[in-house]
């Protein structure tokens, strides 16, 4: 036994469906954009969190202070790779997933500072 809903989908009802999720879209997009700094918060805690995983040992309030490009004491390879994540994660949204010229270059950006063969398989 199938369900029939007591209505018809008509055109106008899709319609009406895709004129109101752009709306959500837009309103969606525009709380965004009304907080930049909740967005440089997560972005700083995305990259704490990300490079933690690795072993990096810089702090917060160190990373917090590489993203504002004051200098930090530290060891000069976690500092590189806080500058090769706010690097990549800076052209994240231009890279395809999919593309292996875009892995080699975001491999290249994260570890160019570290290593010598960065972006090259």
């Amino acid at each position: 036994m199938s369900y029939q809903p007591p209505f018809t989908i008509t055109t106008d009802i899709l319609n009406l469906v895709a004129q109101i999720s752009q709306q959500v879209g837009e309103l969606n997009a525009s709380q965004l954009n009304a907080s930049p700094q909740l967005r440089k918060q997560n972005r700083i805690k995305t990259i704490a969190g990300t490079l933690a995983i690795e072993g990096n040992s810089l702090s917060l309030e160190k990373i917090t202070a590489i993203v504002e490009g004051k200098h930090v004491l530290g060891e000069p390879k976690e500092i590189a790779e806080v500058h090769g994540a706010i690097a990549a994660y800076e052209k994240l949204s231009e890279w395809n997933a999919n593309s292996e010229d875009d892995f080699l270059a975001a491999h290249g950006l994260l570890m160019g500072e570290i290593l010598s063969d960065a972006g090259k398989f």
